[in-house]
């Protein structure tokens, strides 16, 4: 009896020490494993939780100045978009910011809105063409050829007053034509920069063409507003997609002198007339537009030349080994120092610095294009050989 006490007493002790052993273990392996992965998965689920609330407000609300900047950055987009633009905080938040009354998630309504933006942009195209054919803008340069809406040249400004003056009406005019002594205001700076200029002709023709001419004049530069929108009393020639049609030209008879009282109809008669015409000049928005465009063909060259420079960065490319297209590469990779010599002008452009003479910066514009077109002039003449050679 006292033996099986003893055996008892004996698996007891074992089975105690077992049991400590095997809590000890337990204990062990959960402060070394799972209670760190416990708090892991806690601060996973924690993050987890963060994400879809924020996934949630950024479906609902969408995303203010501070995240839009950030997911520009992440993205690697934020390069692309000017620095002016976050320049006024307050003003970029109630831009991003869903009104209240707006119906559905921020998606739908960026969507809804960004179809009300192409609405308006055709709007605004539409109202620049009637605009750009009462004012045209003119710029004595041939750095915008091409890349300024409604614009005026001498030669379409000659061809005008030929058939719509003097052609229309059967007068007859021995002045030589032309543009001169543009006036613009003083200050350069303003968003609206209107000018004139005046042409004299002496001319003759017959009284009643003359009189027809006179009440045209009365009506030129006429329009109308209606539901809210610019209508346009003239039909508007959309002939050219960056030349004014000149069909609704705003011009102003500034002194009128006839040999004869214009009594019979019939009869000729002659005499001289100074006609007064306005036309826009350049002003900051125009300017932007300008650097935006040489900006980004200055960009393209830069990245076409320097991927072309990389062809002979590794060994064994056979386009490096012949002679002639060896010889290409170098005159293409030849262009990289034009590009360093005009980098800081172009970094100034992208700035966006205040204008303060538009004359000097048109001079920085011009010599900025001349500079870009003869680079992409011995570009595109030593690529289309490479091109050639690598069929």
């Amino acid at each position: 009896m006292e033996a099986m006490d003893k055996r008892k007493k004996s698996r007891l002790i074992k089975g105690i020490i077992f049991n400590i052993v095997v809590i000890a273990a337990c204990s062990f392996y959960i402060g070394s494993f799972a209670l760190p992965k416990y708090e892991e998965i806690n601060l996973l689920t924690k993050k987890i939780n963060e994400i879809d609330i924020s996934f949630s407000n950024l479906k609902n609300d969408g995303v203010d100045s501070n995240s839009f900047a950030e997911l520009l950055d992440r993205s690697g987009r934020k390069k692309d978009i000017s620095t002016t633009i976050f320049s006024d905080t307050e003003k970029l938040n109630s831009v991003l910011k869903k009104p209240k009354t707006a119906i559905g998630d921020y998606l739908s309504w960026i969507i809804e809105e960004n179809g009300k933006v192409s609405t308006i942009d055709k709007e605004i195209q539409t109202n620049e063409r009637i605009l750009g054919n009462i004012i045209p803008v003119f710029l004595n340069s041939s750095t915008v050829e091409n890349d300024i809406d409604n614009q005026i040249t001498l030669t379409s400004f000659i061809s005008y007053v030929e058939k719509n003056i003097l052609g229309k009406y059967a007068l007859t005019s021995y002045t030589p034509l032309g543009i001169s002594n543009i006036s613009f205001p003083d200050k350069k700076d303003t968003l609206i920069n209107i000018g004139s200029f005046k042409i004299d002709l002496d001319f003759t023709g017959k009284n009643k063409d003359i009189l027809a001419f006179i009440n045209k004049v009365q009506q030129s530069g006429k329009l109308t507003i209606r539901n809210g929108k610019i209508v346009s009393d003239n039909n508007i020639s959309f002939d050219g997609k960056w030349l004014s049609s000149l069909s609704n030209l705003l011009i102003n008879i500034d002194s009128l002198a006839l040999e004869n009282i214009p009594v019979v109809s019939t009869e000729q008669n002659k005499g001289r007339m100074s006609l007064e015409f306005y036309v826009e000049g350049m002003n900051y928005q125009k300017i932007l537009i300008l650097r935006s465009l040489l900006t980004t063909k200055f960009e393209w060259l830069q990245k076409s030349i320097q991927e072309k420079q990389l062809l002979c960065a590794k060994l064994g490319n056979p386009l490096c080994n012949n002679t002639v297209t060896a010889n290409i590469i170098a005159n293409i990779k030849g262009l990289m120092k034009n590009i360093v010599a005009l980098q800081p002008k172009i970094t100034a452009f992208k700035k966006g610095g205040i204008i303060v003479d538009v004359n000097k910066e048109m001079d920085t514009l011009t010599e900025v294009k001349m500079s870009l077109q003869a680079i992409e002039l011995v570009y595109l003449k030593n690529n289309s050989i490479l091109e050639k050679a690598k069929k």
